[in-house]
């Protein structure tokens, strides 16, 4: 019999499904992790609803660090932020492997382990969407002085560049909303950075665009079209460089009635 415990997709989530799997003494070939909850059942598994616990995730989160290092646990939260059905038990395989290595910091080094490639694959994914995302976010500045962006990420990277934005806007106050997930990274001038959930993009945008705002978004605009030479428009290369699923959120390519311009 294999118990499976069904975590929630987010780091905290499957770092408790990691914690509870290991507390369960059952065997690490008894036990499990999904992030899946779709009512497909397999015979001869048992299966556990695991409610997210920060102080179990954290208990996890010193244990990666001090045993494995922290490129170890980057590895894991950027692979546990992008989308697959078999992330939650790769990073729980990774994790018992890497605490049984005389120094496991050598984990990361392993890739010759499938559940360690695995982690190492969507890491990398999760890495390049993040890192797109740190060039290609525009704010803009609400009535009440906030700078607000959207995104609609495949993979739940808020977490991942909320330090890049933390880092170059220390003194605003600014807010990035997923679409997708309907969750929000937000900055307070001046302090630190939080995750909030369940965010209604309505009441963010509430206080309205400033009055600047529309006249600063023409002139980018216009910037934007002048220094653009019609004659060697390369629309292949240009949609390489910045795909489309990026652009809807972008002033530059957005008309007044909020369809993005064709390249």
């Amino acid at each position: 019999m294999i118990r499976v415990f069904q975590c929630e997709d987010t780091l905290t989530g499957i770092l408790t499904g990691v914690y509870d799997a290991w507390d369960s003494r059952l065997g690490h070939e008894h036990v499990r992790l999904s992030t899946v909850c779709d009512g497909n059942l397999e015979l001869f598994c048992e299966y556990v609803q695991t409610e997210p616990d920060t102080e179990k995730a954290e208990k996890v989160i010193r244990t990666i660090k001090r045993r494995m290092g922290e490129e170890a646990f980057e590895m894991i939260a950027y692979a546990a932020s992008y989308p697959d059905d078999q992330k939650a038990d790769a990073i729980y395989r990774m994790i018992v492997t890497g605490l049984h290595l005389p120094d496991g910091r050598q984990i990361t080094g392993m890739l010759t382990h499938p559940q360690v490639r695995l982690v190492f694959e969507l890491r990398r994914k999760a890495w390049h969407i993040a890192h797109r995302y740190m060039g290609f976010v525009r704010f803009r500045e609400l009535e009440n002085g906030v700078l607000f962006s959207e995104i609609d990420g495949e993979a739940d990277v808020l977490a991942l560049i909320a330090p890049h934005f933390a880092d170059r806007l220390p003194l605003e106050n600014w807010a990035v909303y997923d679409h997708r997930r309907q969750k929000a990274a937000v900055h307070i001038s001046g302090k630190g950075w939080m995750i909030l959930e369940d965010v209604d993009k309505e009441q963010l945008l509430e206080p309205g665009a400033s009055a600047q705002e529309a006249e600063y978004e023409a002139l980018w605009k216009v910037f934007h079209r002048a220094i653009g030479i019609q004659e060697r428009t390369n629309g292949r290369l240009q949609m390489s460089l910045l795909p489309r699923k990026f652009r809807q959120f972008m002033n530059e390519f957005s008309c007044p009635e909020g369809r993005a311009d064709r390249p």
